[in-house]
This record gives C-alpha cells, structure tokens and sequence, in this order.
C-alpha cells in the first residue's frame, strides 16, 4: 500500500540492480562527439547529478571511474540506503540522499554539468515533472548536458491498453496482499481476458503475445515498469517542446542503434527519412520507421556543433578499448530489417591489431596507422558497432588517475565477493573508460577465483564455482536448460564453460582495464 511520500510510486518492493551505460559522463561525451556536437572536458571539477538512481549500481560505478562530485537522490530509503552502501565499500565521497525532488530543489547544491534521470520522467506525476523542470533550470550550468530517457509514444500507443489492464487489475481485482502474487494474478487475468478473443484482441492480434512476453520479466521489473500511478508516454518532439522552455536544446541519443541505418531502414525508407528537412521533425518521423519505444536523449544548454572536420579529430584522438577476444565477436548483427553479416576483412584485422597490443587501448588513428587497408569511416563504424553491442567502450580522454583505480579495484572486489551470495551485480567498474564492463554471475566468480585466490586453470575455476554453487542450492544448466544434479557432470559444464572465459582473453582484458590490483 502507498503512503503519502511516496505519492503514487511503487515501493513495496525495491528496483532491480541494473547498471546503466546511458548515464555514464564519458559514454554521453562520446554519443555527443558522434553527433558533431561540441561539449566540456570532464575533469576533476566536474559536478553530477542522478535523479531517480534507483539502487545505485551505476551512480556508483560512475563517481569511482570519473573525476569530479557525484550526487543524487531516490526518495526510496531502502535504495538510497544501498547505494550509500556500495559508495562506502569503495570510500568515494559522495552525496546521496533519500530526498525528494522537492525536498532535492531546496537543498544547498552546486551548479551541475551534467544532470541524469534514467527511467523517471514516464513514472511520475506531472508535478513531480514540472519541479524537475526547476530543478534543471536552477542547478544545470550554461553548456550543461541533460540525459532523459521515457516511453515514446510511437511504439507504445498498440500496448497501452495492455498496461492499462494489468495496472487496473493489479490495483482493484486482486486479493492478495503481496505485490509479487497480485503481479501473477494481473499477468493470469491479462491472459485470460485475451485468450477469450474480444474485439480488442482480434484488432491487436499481437496483445496475446505481449502479455506472454511480459510473464517472462522480472516481478520487481513489471512493478516499477507498468504498476505506478502514473504512468505516461511521450513523443519525441512533446519532450523537446517541454525541455525548450527552460533553455535546451536536443543534441543527440545515447542508442547508438541510431547510427545504424543501413541495417534497420530500407535504402527506400532512408532517403524518404532523408529528406525531411527538419531536424526534430525528421527525428520525429524516425520513431515511426524504427517502432521506437524508449528513447535516451541528450539536451544540451547552449548547443555548440562541431564542424565535420573537428569532429573527425576529435573521434580519431578517442582511444577505445576491445573487452573480448578477436575469436569470440560475433559475425552477424540484428537489425530491424534482418540479420547482417559483419564484414570480416575489417572486424578481423582490427580486432587482432587489439590482440597484438594485448588488447592496450587504441585510437582511431593508431589504427589507421596500424591498418592501412582500412580507412578512418570503416573503423569507426566498426567501432561504433562493437560500442553498441557493448563490446568495445570508448576511453577517457586522459590517464586514469591513482584515485579512479584504487577506488573502482575496491568496488569491484565487494562486488565479486558478492557473487558467493547471490547474481544482483552484473557489470563492474573501469577507471579507463568511466564506463561499466558488463559481467555475468560466473565471469564475476572466475575473477574472484583468479585475482584473489590465484586460480589459473580451467579445472582450478570449475572446481570453486561448484564449491560456491553447493552451499546455495543452485544447479548448473546443461545445453538444453536442464538442472544437472550430477556433481561430476556438473564440473565437466562448469570447466568447458571456464575454458571458453580463459579462451576469450578476459583474464588479460581485466589487466588493461585495470578492474582489479
């Protein structure tokens, strides 16, 4: 049941622990310079907020690989609880508060760089909308740099009635008091309303299959997602009407999936987009070629472009960093439109360049040096791409400094001894990139294997995940999905699975990037 501070939003069960990239300083750097727009370095003056951090996982991540001040709030005292737990493990300064938006416009703050709302601007009254407003305008600095992410309305306008029967069920049919149980109970009624085929269904033949989607997300997820009071969507263009008002202008996205035209649009459907003179009518009409359903935008105060020739500099002085062996990319790439093969005569001499240099960060430029049958378009498209699938990041523009490692090494050993409890942290922190490498529950375990207990081998790994599975009741799946209850056969998968880690270079990666002293 919701009480008054929290004013309509969910929080009898607390937000899952996702980390994400969009907030980054650095990684909205890049996405700007890959727009030809012009932005401040980042430095140790830099000043940042988060609105809305929900546990804390990426604020976290953020203020231990960047220079400068990170605050922020999530009016959720168990979330701001967390994410001050976390800043401590790692002994970062920080400034983290339980307050609310209101509470946060009244508070004694600095002037900000870069403010950040992840997953808040669609859940949220619109008074609550109308004091982040304020709080923009009063606290972002002129060339100050807003991410906001929220449902466009595009792609969610055939599901919206799906939300609004399973918010309505979950809020006035359901009897169970645990908000886990009223989730299934919703999810049940949402199907068997529509397996009944009334009109609405046989009109939206895919509503079935989006309840069904939906049984398959997390519970904690669908709460914070579809089950708050509020709950809105908007176009693009509404949301850059309403951020014109206090002084910003749109300067890009944070989807890199937006630069790859090629394998989302028909050549038909790129020139039509094309030509379409407006910028933010263009980018309007872009969202109904492509379906969008989130956007990730970037605003800006006091838009500065680049010309195509600084912009060009500066992307070929960006360093990047490969976090995957040559052997293990992946050959194809899903677009909206099919699957498309990558060109192997660029992927595979670039990424054995990375190899060769045992995998040290390396600029576009080097690897022009380096590659001279490729040229500067064809390795930042590959680069880019490899970005988007989260597969290379982009460096900071300047040397890690001793405070930036030491702080992230100490984050990320909590976070690997935090694997022999439970699977809540997926990424770790990189003091070169300012970005967080993502990394599943086992990779975190064969670091913890190898950096603390000096562990080499495939059979050494297979061995100490099993003895760390053991006491918590877990089973290892086969290649079916299968429970294997047989510890012998279990090791066999769990040693395989270690082979393929050694074999992708991560141990190696993991030196580059620092992740651990």
């Amino acid at each position: 049941m919701t009480t008054a501070w929290t004013d309509g939003y969910q929080t009898e069960v607390n937000y899952t622990y996702g980390y994400y990239k969009d907030l980054s300083p650095n990684y909205q750097k890049f996405c700007l310079l890959l727009n030809g727009v012009d932005c401040p370095e980042t430095d140790e003056t830099h000043v940042h907020c988060e609105l809305g951090f929900g546990q804390g996982v990426s604020i976290n991540i953020h203020a231990v690989s960047n220079q400068g001040t990170f605050y922020g709030t999530d009016f959720n005292p168990a979330h701001a609880g967390h994410a001050n737990v976390l800043a401590e493990q790692s002994h970062i300064p920080h400034h983290f508060y339980d307050a609310s938006f209101e509470e946060l416009l009244e508070k004694d703050l600095p002037q900000f760089n870069s403010i950040s709302l992840h997953g808040i601007w669609s859940w949220i009254s619109h008074e609550n909308q109308h004091i982040i407003l304020k709080f923009i305008r009063k606290f972002l600095q002129p060339n100050g740099i807003v991410y906001i992410s929220y449902n466009c309305v595009t792609g969610w306008a055939a599901n919206m009635p799906i939300r609004e029967l399973f918010h309505s069920h979950f809020k006035f049919n359901s009897t169970s008091t645990n908000p886990i149980q009223k989730v299934k109970d919703s999810l049940d009624f949402s199907l068997a309303l529509l397996e009944q085929n009334p009109n609405f269904a046989k009109r939206n033949p895919n509503a079935l299959q989006k309840v069904k989607e939906l049984a398959n997300q997390n519970p904690n997820y669908l709460i914070h997602e579809y089950l708050n009071q509020d709950w809105q969507c908007f176009s693009f263009q509404q949301v850059v009407r309403i951020l014109e008002d206090i002084k910003l202008s749109y300067a890009g996205s944070t989807d890199l999936n937006s630069f790859l035209d090629n394998i989302n649009f028909s050549e038909e459907h790129q020139q039509f987009i094309n030509n379409i003179e407006h910028p933010i009518f263009k980018e309007q009409c872009r969202d109904y070629f492509a379906n969008t359903q989130f956007r990730r935008d970037l605003f800006i105060r006091g838009k500065n472009k680049l010309t195509a020739l600084q912009t060009q500099q500066r992307l070929r002085n960006t360093a990047f960093v490969l976090l995957t062996a040559p052997e293990t990319l992946p050959k194809t790439i899903h677009g909206y439109l099919a699957e498309f093969n990558l060109r192997q005569e660029i992927y595979e001499p670039m990424a054995a360049y990375f190899k060769k240099q045992e995998y040290a960060p390396q600029t576009i430029a080097a690897l022009e040096k380096a590659l001279p049958e490729l040229n500067y378009t064809q390795i930042l498209n590959a680069l880019t791409i490899l970005c988007h699938l989260s597969l290379t990041m982009p460096c900071l523009s300047r040397e890690a400094t001793e405070q930036e490692i030491t702080h992230s090494q100490k984050l990320n050993h909590y976070l690997i001894e935090q694997a022999s409890f439970h699977q809540n942290y997926q990424v770790l922190a990189a003091p070169l990139t300012g970005i967080g490498v993502q990394t599943d529950h086992f990779t975190q375990l064969y670091y913890r294997a190898h950096f603390k207990d000096g562990l080499k081998t495939a059979k050494q790994f297979a061995e100490y995940i099993q003895n760390t599975l053991d006491p918590l009741g877990w089973l290892v799946l086969d290649n079916e999905g299968k429970s294997v209850q047989d510890r012998a056969e279990s090791l066999k998968i769990l040693q395989s699975k270690a082979q393929i880690f050694i074999d992708s270079d991560k141990l190696k990666i993991a030196k580059q990037l620092k992740l651990f002293a």
